[in-house]
Formats: structure tokens, sequence, C-alpha cells
């Protein structure tokens, strides 16, 4: 007999009004001797958890999950499949994807003081079978870190309210051209 999962796909958006320090370890760039680099970011590219909800979801069994995080080395994103794991068996029985959506904090991440970018050492823990995505390099994590930040910022700033330096009156920022701002 076939079975048939419901699926569903969430993307994570955490956005951090004050910024995050992401102190990255660089391979080796000329630029940086001590192959050290710090950046800011308001906005941190989703988290993807894709989710397939077996029939006895809820009675019996957890849905399946890959997850996939750009900005996370392999090894950390199989912490956080293992992370989901435990937040199911702690409530086993009861609905569990809003759970695991909430577990998706900095904190939870491990990053309460900031964000480290570097190589993860996949022969020191296994990764998990669930984690989704292409493995990047230190650079190409970072560049992506900053692009989709600087999208973000800027569609938060067209989308919002502001203040005209010269004239003093407020005008949504897609009726009014500014000009050196």
């Amino acid at each position: 007999s076939l079975l048939v999962f419901n699926s569903l796909q969430i993307h994570v958006h955490r956005e951090i009004p004050d910024g995050i320090s992401v102190p990255t370890e660089l391979q080796s760039v000329d630029d940086y001797p001590d192959n050290q680099f710090t950046f800011s970011v308001k906005h941190l590219a989703p988290i993807s958890l894709t989710c397939l909800m077996p029939p006895s979801y809820l009675s019996h069994h957890p849905p399946y999950f890959f997850l996939s995080v750009q900005w996370l080395d392999t090894v950390k994103v199989s912490t956080l499949c293992h992370m989901l794991e435990s937040i199911w068996a702690h409530q086993s029985a009861q609905e569990v994807v809003f759970e695991w959506v909430q577990g998706f904090t900095l904190s939870h991440l491990g990053f309460d003081g900031g964000i480290i970018i570097r190589m993860s050492d996949s022969t020191m823990a296994p990764v998990d079978a669930r984690v989704v995505g292409e493995i990047l390099s230190v650079e190409d994590v970072v560049q992506r870190l900053i692009n989709y930040d600087e999208e973000q910022c800027l569609e938060t700033f067209i989308r919002g309210l502001h203040v005209c330096a010269i004239c003093f009156i407020r005008e949504n920022t897609t009726d009014t051209v500014y000009i050196g701002h």
C-alpha cells in the first residue's frame, strides 16, 4: 500500500535589531594576516525546515524532517537535528513543529555572544543524514550573510516611513526621492 505524507516547508527568519557580531576564521587571506575578519549583521539568512508528516504523526511518530542553514557548518546543523529529536522525546503525542520553530533562537543555537563562522571538521563528528545543503567555504558563507543582510536592510528601509531631514515631513520611502541620504 502507498503511504501519503503531508509536507510543509518553513523558513525561519531571525532579525537582530541591535545587530550581532560575526567573527570569522578565514582559510588564508593576505588582507587579514591573522586570518580573522569580523562584521555585523541585523538579519540572518533563514533556517529552512522541511517536514513530512507520517499518518502516525502525533500518536506514535514525529515528523520526518530535513534541515538547512547556510551560515552554520554541517556539524552544528547536525546538533540542531538532535535538538529537534529531544524536543519530540519530551512532548511525544503532541504537536511539535511549532516548538521546533521556537527552538531556533540564538541562545538555543549557542550564539548569545555572537556567531563564529569557521570551517567545520566533519571528521570529528558525524554529519546527520537530515542535514541538507552544500558545504561552503568560510568566504562564501561570509559573502552570503553580508548579501542577505544588505538585501533585508534595504527592504526594511523601503517599506518603512522616514522623516525627511530637510523638511521634516514623514514620508514613505517609496513616495519620496532622497538625495544625498
